[in-house]
């Protein structure tokens, strides 16, 4: 833009020039002419700025922690007429590592609106987390490259940098009890079964439940309660801390852990506490959709080198019915 700037001038110092060495209707067509040409160019200009964001768009929501998270850069315009160029200020970081940068993208050529292939931008992608890309200003210039006129900026892009796949056996310890392992606890509602326990009778026991023989025979009532084996609660947690490379390996074994558990049929808890204040956060994951869930909650937290351990806390699973088993 400079350049073309310096151009101008020295084509406004011709013109007048030109005026007062030629003093005819000419040399002042001539410069008034080259006078007007900046509010023209501008005019001519606005139709294609006007009404158009720049968005900023990941190709793939997730990738492997080495490969390139690729950020499509696209406009939305009412007119499809293209811009003479576009430059943007795109700030970049990773909410878990805290690691961040900033690019200046400019494209040169003539940028349209209309579908196709939108350029795009590669960042590179050492450690895993929550990778969040946004324009932090964009402009385009007008025909003759004089003034910058802004463009307004959509929402951030993001993308998710997942561990690499890992095999991972899981301990005895975390599958002890079988698949429908746990204690025998009484089933909501009662009803039929072999197992059963006996109590005393509580106001609003169903009468269906009473054992007559044997409340005959003690003078009181006495209430059969049916017993289920319930699944053990999994609990997998890990310490929200630690060096860029230490954590990358501990979610490589959180996942392999979870998906194994997952391919048994067996949904968990991850859970972890809050570095700075202690709080716990987790997710219920049964499914590899709430797995990625659960990995994008925690990547969006600030990871530093030293914090509170989840060891330190008790853990809570509200609502929780039978054993808890944690790792």
């Amino acid at each position: 833009m400079a350049y073309r700037r310096i151009a101008y001038a020295a084509l406004l110092g011709g013109a007048v020039l030109f005026q007062i060495v030629f003093r005819f209707y000419l040399s002042t067509f001539t410069l008034a002419l080259v006078l007007l040409l900046p509010l023209l160019s501008v005019l001519l200009s606005l139709p294609s700025v006007l009404g158009c964001t720049l968005l900023l768009t990941s190709a793939a929501p997730t990738v492997v922690q080495g490969e390139d998270a690729v950020f499509q850069v696209r406009l939305r315009s009412r007119t499809r007429l293209p811009l003479p160029r576009l430059q943007a200020r795109l700030h970049w970081s990773n909410q878990l590592t805290g690691a961040g940068g900033r690019v200046r993208w400019v494209r040169w050529e003539p940028v349209r609106t209309a579908p196709g292939a939108p350029p795009t931008l590669e960042l590179a992608t050492p450690h895993c987390g929550r990778l969040i890309c946004r324009a932090e200003r964009a402009w385009t210039c007008d025909l003759l490259g004089l003034f910058p006129l802004p463009i307004p900026t959509g929402r951030p892009a993001a993308v998710l940098i997942l561990p690499p796949d890992m095999e991972q056996a899981l301990p005895e310890r975390l599958l002890g009890g079988g698949p429908g392992g746990g204690a025998l606890l009484p089933r909501p509602g009662g009803g039929p079964g072999e197992d059963y326990d006996l109590r005393d009778y509580r106001p609003g026991d169903p009468l269906r439940s009473v054992h007559w023989k044997l409340s005959s025979k003690r003078d009181e009532l006495v209430v059969r309660e049916t017993l289920e084996p319930r699944q053990t609660t999994l609990v997998l947690t890990y310490d929200h801390f630690g060096a860029p490379a230490a954590l990358d390996q501990t979610f490589a074994r959180l996942c392999a852990l979870s998906r194994a558990l997952l391919e048994r049929g067996r949904p968990h808890h991850i859970q972890w506490a809050s570095p700075t204040g202690g709080g716990v956060e987790g997710r219920l994951v049964d499914s590899e959709r709430a797995l990625l869930a659960c990995l994008e909650l925690a990547f969006s937290r600030p990871a530093p080198a030293e914090g509170r351990s989840i060891l330190d806390t008790a853990l809570r699973l509200p609502g929780r019915a039978g054993p808890l088993r944690h790792i």
